[in-house]
């Protein structure tokens, strides 16, 4: 779907808010650039996400737009080779309170011969820990491992986690949103997803890009909501203006 911004809000008020719950503008070429250009497009805040030691930092200098906040973390895939980095963790929440949560972290199936699961579990654990001592929120990366991380969240008592990029079912997606978790939904379209979406409350959903991975740049966050307002039938202010509160709210922004 290659539509602008303008003509996916066609027939709507363009002061709907839109929030990008998940990007990596590290991974731009120029993410300066990035997010004037979202901004100057009516995205009112976005999220971006680390995961190892290098896009933690960026993260950090990119936060420092007013419209950006981050997120710091260190992912499954970074698990083996940087799991020293989770001591600075703290050291580096306590330098802004633009990071607003720990992510992303998790499990991943996908890495299991680069980075056995015990690694992986325990680098998760670790952070979840940290997150506990500080009243943070998490965002979670849960590749074909969704039952394993539920179940260590639940060990944990973990209270307020995000679900990025969710890939599960409707019932899957139903038991986490009674947890109180958030799913987040990408704009990348799936009869499941389709499912997930119909199923589902706008009181646990968010949206994301997770950009420039998935989506093109944080704006693409807008096909997401005129999907959800499609499926649900509501219009897109009202399912752009419901994410957006659900995002400030589970982030403090």
């Amino acid at each position: 779907m290659n539509q602008s911004l303008q003509e996916l809000r066609t027939g709507y008020s363009v002061d709907a808010s839109l929030i990008d719950a998940h990007c990596h503008l590290d991974l731009f070429p120029d993410p300066d650039s990035v997010v004037s250009m979202a901004v100057s497009n009516g995205i009112e805040a976005m999220i971006t996400a680390g995961g190892n030691g290098r896009s933690n930092m960026a993260a950090l200098r990119i936060a420092r737009h007013d419209r950006v906040f981050a997120t710091i973390g260190i992912d499954p895939q970074a698990a083996g080779e940087e799991s020293g980095m989770i001591d600075n963790l703290e050291e580096e929440m306590l330098t802004s309170r633009k990071i607003v949560g720990i992510g992303e972290i998790g499990l991943d199936a996908k890495v299991l011969d680069k980075v056995p699961i015990e690694v992986q579990r325990e680098v998760f654990e670790r952070q979840l820990e940290i997150a506990k001592v500080h009243d943070m929120p998490v965002v979670i990366h849960s590749r074909g491992m969704l039952d394993d991380v539920v179940a260590i969240l639940e060990e944990r008592r973990v209270k307020k986690a995000m679900f990025h990029f969710f890939e599960g079912d409707e019932r899957q997606a139903t038991e986490l949103a009674k947890k109180g978790y958030l799913i987040s939904i990408p704009p990348a379209e799936s009869s499941k997803r389709k499912r997930v979406i119909k199923d589902l409350d706008l009181s646990s959903m968010v949206f994301e890009t997770d950009s420039p991975v998935v989506g093109k740049d944080p704006t693409d966050v807008a096909k997401v909501v005129r999907l959800v307002a499609d499926l649900k039938g509501f219009s897109f202010e009202e399912v752009a203006l419901r994410a957006a509160q659900n995002v400030k709210g589970f982030f403090y922004i």
